[in-house]
């Protein structure tokens, strides 16, 4: 299960640090948003607060894992459909789980992220840290989408309108 163990560190982290930067572009003058980053890393060292992840990361986990997997591969299988792949017909009871696809190691996948999440959170601070550094550089970024988003979309009305 080693893929599927850093699979789940990579999105831990990548959401817990999305879900904590997220509100930091808003603050609009840089002094404001290093205040705000400081007090993110202060938080991540905290504790209490990373024992309160930890045990909603267990939580989130466990529910996951006890999710039951027909729906979520039929779901899969539709979505690779609308992008032209072929459904994969898989033989698997209705009342299996996704832990009972991941295997037995799957139900000690919550504690061992509980058990971990201080270092975790430890490494969520220093991606804060370094992130702050290039948050100029991803509203750059997020402009430049934006833009290309617009002149996509109005390309698009443009060509409809031309057509119809």
């Amino acid at each position: 299960m080693p893929q599927l163990r850093s699979a789940v560190k990579l999105v831990s982290l990548t959401a817990l640090a999305v879900a904590l930067l997220s509100p930091l572009p808003a603050a609009a003058r840089e002094s404001d948003r290093q205040r705000a980053m400081g007090e993110v890393q202060d938080r991540l060292g905290d504790p209490a607060t990373q024992q309160a992840i930890g045990d909603a990361m267990a939580g989130m986990m466990a529910a996951m894992l006890d999710m039951k997997a027909a729906p979520f591969l039929k779901a899969i299988d539709r979505m690779g459909g609308a992008m032209g792949e072929r459904p994969q017909h898989r033989a698997i009871p209705d009342n299996a789980t996704l832990g009972d696809l991941a295997g037995p190691e799957a139900r000690h996948m919550p504690a061992e992220v509980q058990r971990k999440a201080p270092a975790m959170m430890g490494a969520a601070g220093a991606m804060v840290g370094a992130m702050g550094e290039m948050l100029p550089q991803m509203e750059d970024m997020a402009r430049r989408m934006g833009d290309q988003m617009r002149k996509s979309i109005e390309h698009a009305e443009n060509a409809r309108d031309r057509a119809g």
